[in-house]
Formats: C-alpha cells, sequence, structure tokens
C-alpha cells in the first residue's frame, strides 16, 4: 500500500508538473530563435560536465542505510555542501572565461546559474529523509510549487525581451523557494554543522555512485558541446528542444516511478532477502506503459513539433524521433541502476558505464559530422551498447528465472504494436506529413489506447488492475444519488 499511495502522489504531482513545464516549454520555444535556446542549452551542458560531481550518490545512501546515524547524516550533509560549493565557483570561473571571450550573455547565464547549488545545498537532508520516510505526497507537493515558480518567473523575463538568460533564472528563483521550503518542513532535522563520522565509507559509495550516474552524465553533456562545437549554437537549439522534449517525458514517467521502486526494492531486499516479485511487477508496468508511448511519439513526431513549437523547429522532429525509439531500447535494461546499487555490485557497473560512455561519445560523434539526425541516429547506437552490456546482468540481480524477462518483453511489445499502428496507418497514408490533420491524428490514438487497453484487461496486466482499483476507489468516494443505497 504504501507504494501505491507513494506512486499516487508522486505521478499526480509529477503530471502537474509536467503540464506546467511542457506548456511554459511551448510558450518558449515559440518567442525564442533556436540560437537563443542554444547558448542556454549549452550552458546547461557546461553545467551538466561540472555538475556530474552532484550525483554522488550520498542521498542514495541515506535512503539505503538500515539504521541511520545522526552523525553520518551530519557527514552526508557535509559532503553534499562541499561539492556544491564547487560547481558553485567552478560556473562563476566560467562566467568571468566567457566575459573574457565577449560572449556576455553566456556569461550572465552562467553567473546567474551559479546561484542555484547553494540553495539546493541546504535541502538535500529534508529531501531525502522524506524519501526514505516514503513522504512523497511532501515531494510532490513541493514539486508542483517548483514547476510553477519557474514557469511563472522565466516567462515574466522571457516576455519582457531577455533572452537566453531569463532561462535560467526561474529554475534559481525556484531553487531558493523550494529550499526554504523543504527546511521548514524538517527543521527539527536541518544539519549545519558539519561532521565526518563514517566519511571514508560515504566517500567511497560517492564516488561508486559518480563512476556510474556521473560518467552517464557526463558523457551526455559532453555530447551537447561536441554538437554546439561542430554545428553551431543553432543547430545545439534544435537538438536540445528534441532532447529535452525526450529527457522530459522519459523522467517524468520512467525516473519517477524507478525513484519510489528503488525504496520498495531496498526495503523488500532489507525484510525478505529478495526482490523478484517487486521487479517484476515494475518491469511488466513500466514497459507496458512506456513503450507504447515512445514509440507512438517517434511516430508522431512531425503533427506533435508543427503543432506545438510551430514551423520554424520542424527540423527536430526527426532527432526527436530517433531519440524516443533510443529511450525505447534502453528501458531494455531498465532499473539496472537500482539492481547494482541494491546488490552492491557498483564496481562492476563503473566499468559497464565506462565502456557505454565511451562507445556512445565517439559514436555521437561520429554522428555529428552529418548534422543532428545523425547525432540523435548515434543515441540509438549508445543504446544498443547498454543493451549488451548490461541485460546479460539482469535476470542475477533480480532474481528472475531464465525467460521470465523475455516473455515480458514480448507481452510488452503486443501491447506496443497494438497502441501504434492506427498511428502508423495514418501516418503512412499521409505519406509521414506532419501536416496531417489533428482530428485524424487523435482519433487514431484514442483508438490505439482503447485496444491497447483491451489488451491490458483481457491479461488481467498489473495496470489494468491499478486502473480498476482507481476506479473503484473513486466510486466509493462519489456520493450516491438520493434515493438510492
Amino acid at each position: 500500500m504504501s507504494v501505491r499511495r507513494s506512486l499516487v502522489w508522486s505521478y499526480g504531482g509529477q503530471m502537474t508538473t509536467l503540464v506546467v513545464t511542457f506548456a511554459t516549454s511551448i510558450v518558449v520555444a515559440r518567442s525564442l530563435a533556436p540560437r537563443e535556446m542554444g547558448i542556454y542549452a549549452l550552458a546547461v551542458a557546461v553545467s551538466g560536465v561540472l555538475g556530474v560531481f552532484l550525483t554522488f550518490g550520498t542521498q542514495a545512501y541515506l535512503v539505503r542505510e538500515e539504521a541511520l546515524d545522526p552523525r553520518a547524516v551530519r557527514s552526508a550533509f557535509t559532503v553534499n555542501l562541499l561539492l556544491s560549493l564547487i560547481l558553485s565557483s567552478c560556473l562563476a570561473i566560467a562566467g568571468l572565461a566567457e566575459l573574457a571571450w565577449q560572449q556576455s550573455e553566456l556569461a550572465i547565464v552562467f553567473f546567474i546559474m551559479a546561484i542555484g547549488p547553494l540553495f539546493s545545498a541546504f535541502e538535500f537532508i529534508p529531501v531525502a529523509l522524506f524519501m526514505r520516510d516514503m513522504r512523497y505526497d511532501v515531494i510532490s507537493a513541493v514539486s508542483v510549487l517548483r514547476a510553477i515558480t519557474t514557469a511563472v518567473v522565466t516567462l515574466s523575463f522571457v516576455l519582457s525581451g531577455s533572452g537566453a538568460p531569463g532561462l535560467a533564472v526561474g529554475p534559481v528563483a525556484a531553487n531558493l523557494l523550494c529550499s526554504l521550503t523543504f527546511m521548514l518542513l524538517r527543521r527539527r532535522d536541518l544539519v549545519f554543522r558539519p561532521g565526518f563520522y563514517q566519511f571514508r565509507t560515504i566517500m567511497v559509495f560517492g564516488v561508486q555512485m559518480l563512476s556510474i550516474s556521473g560518467v552517464a552524465q557526463l558523457a551526455q553533456r559532453s555530447s551537447d558541446i561536441i554538437l554546439g562545437q561542430m554545428l553551431g549554437l543553432a543547430a545545439l537549439g534544435l537538438y536540445a528542444r528534441a532532447s529535452g522534449l525526450a529527457t522530459l517525458i522519459f523522467l517524468n514517467v520512467y525516473g519517477l516511478a524507478t525513484g519510489v521502486i528503488f525504496v520498495q526494492l531496498s526495503r523488500d531486499l532489507r525484510e525478505k532477502g529478495e526482490m523478484h516479485q517487486t521487479f517484476v511487477r515494475a518491469l511488466r508496468m513500466i514497459t507496458g506503459a512506456m513503450w507504447p508511448l515512445l514509440i507512438g511519439i517517434a511516430v508522431l513526431a512531425g503533427p506533435l513539433v508543427l503543432t506545438l513549437y510551430g514551423a520554424k523547429w520542424l527540423p527536430a522532429a526527426l532527432p526527436l524521433a530517433l531519440l524516443m525509439i533510443a529511450q525505447f531500447i534502453v528501458l531494455g535494461f531498465g532499473m539496472n541502476w537500482e539492481l547494482f546499487v541494491l546488490r552492491q555490485e557498483t564496481g562492476r557497473q563503473t566499468k559497464i558505464e565506462l565502456t557505454r560512455a565511451v562507445i556512445g561519445t565517439v559514436i555521437f560523434a561520429i554522428g555529428c559530422m552529418f548534422g543532428i539526425a545523425a547525432a540523435a541516429l548515434g543515441r540509438i547506437g549508445e543504446a544498443l551498447v547498454g543493451y549488451i552490456l548490461y541485460r546479460p546482468h539482469i535476470d542475477r540481480l533480480a532474481g528472475t528465472v531464465p525467460g521470465e524477462i523475455r516473455g515480458i518483453y514480448a507481452e510488452s511489445l503486443q501491447l506496443t504494436a497494438v497502441a501504434v499502428a492506427p498511428a502508423v496507418a495514418v501516418m503512412a497514408w499521409w505519406h509521414w506529413s506532419p501536416h496531417v490533420p489533428l482530428p485524424l491524428a487523435g482519433a487514431a490514438i484514442m483508438l490505439g489506447i482503447l485496444g491497447w487497453f483491451a489488451i491490458l484487461y483481457k491479461r488481467r496486466h498489473p495496470i489494468a488492475q491499478e486502473v480498476m482499483l482507481l476506479a473503484r476507489t473513486i466510486g466509493r468516494l462519489i456520493p450516491a444519488p438520493r434515493g438510492r443505497t
């Protein structure tokens, strides 16, 4: 029940966040030119390269520990604060360097972004403890506040003509407000005094996490910088619009679910010594929902980009479709981070991530030589490399029997085929034109959803079970008409 409540709260808050963020991105894209988006994307890429240090994993360490010592909490806070100060300083130095190169607009973006980590450092402990307690109602509520604040501030600056720097102000203002909110809600657990208890243990765990998620983030952000250098800021702006939309969808559906699932997998392993049942159910639900969504967006990428962002962003449609296919493949080895962390095999995953990052970056750089579509195609190559490297370990780590995961994938592929078949037929009839009539595209989507849910219901799929349970719950909450019992 705790997992169900956490997912309901997380998705309820995240859907609100997604709508606000998505609407903001549409207004911003229609207000700014691709080059202005490229300037901000380059700053985000540089910040991401520097910010790999903040993927140190101390938050996961606090969630994972069976018995949490207050002294260890102070040590985790100390590590995170030091890394935040380093990131802030590096961004300020990057701003000074851009001033020296007479890139004033980019320099201003760096200076604004340098403020953000200073605020985020103080919400670190409250967020980690809320996650450990599975208080996703609080986390979701603050996430909505963050999204709304970011949207209001960003749009105020962008619509007033501030250009790329206006994109950086919103997240910083939201960081300040949300940090204060988290600190107020968990003020009894606030930490301001540094500590060094189990410092070496936390550092070792953090380095392992850095070598896993940090390497992946470093490779992704470095790739953006490479694209900007090879193809220019306008091309980077187009690619960033495609990758930004892809990331928004992926993180708000998959990333949110696995954040909750990780906590439950950790509990299962501590209390039962295994996590097979939770993993299998989660994998069926994630691939059953995400695969149709990703391929559906890939099929309708042209009409989607044209409708949302306008004709000037149409060159981003093909990269978006290719990135959706890459994410489809990535889900084939999904939840790998959670499994390796909980089984304490982060050393093995470090080697896998390093190999994947190096090969993936090389493939992406080669693709950049031929344009942004070829660069996005390189992401599919990187995903295939990841599948080859990770897939042999999933059964062993999750405790599944041979063929069990293949059966889940076969089921989800069937769901995907049924869900996207009407959209494929419509797009093929219109020769894959982005000018497909919206009512026709909408009818294809609805027909696909009906077929998808029919198979879910027939197979008694966990998604259908959860939907029926939600419907019964809502039905009990609605009062019966007068005269009926």
